[in-house]
């Protein structure tokens, strides 16, 4: 008989680490030329950082926990969905509470504040979760 069971392909719990020293490097990075330590361009840094950032979220969020089951891969599951659902009202309402504000709704608009927007919501949840189970 075939096993239908959905498995999640996440990466080894070490990358976790790496997710956090990218982090903190980006970080790091951002607040030098912020202190004007570094002589960079400022639109260039802030793409680098902003970049950064989503790929050190990325590679938390893909990062096995220490204990993996089926219930860690269910409650990941539901916070995956909880947060896109979240991404998406969030970009249909926010522009109307703008325009009710009498303020400009670009500040949320961009691809990358949506994406930060998203892995907060999903890494909000899924330690919300995991502390209940």
């Amino acid at each position: 008989m075939k096993n239908n069971q959905f498995r999640l392909r996440l990466l080894p719990n070490y990358f976790k680490k790496i997710g956090l020293g990218i982090l903190v490097l980006t970080v790091l990075f951002f607040s030098l030329r912020l202190f004007n330590v570094l002589s960079f361009d400022k639109t260039l840094v802030l793409t680098i950082s902003i970049r950064g950032v989503l790929v050190s979220l990325l590679i938390l969020a893909m990062s096995k926990e220490k204990l993996e089951d089926e219930l860690t891969a269910h409650i990941r599951l539901l916070s995956l969905g909880l947060s896109f659902i979240t991404g998406v009202v969030a970009v249909i309402i926010l522009p109307f509470i703008a325009m009710l504000i009498g303020t400009s709704g670009e500040s949320f608009q961009s691809s990358s504040s949506i994406l930060i927007f998203m892995f907060i919501m999903y890494f909000t949840s899924f330690r919300s979760r995991l502390k209940k189970r």
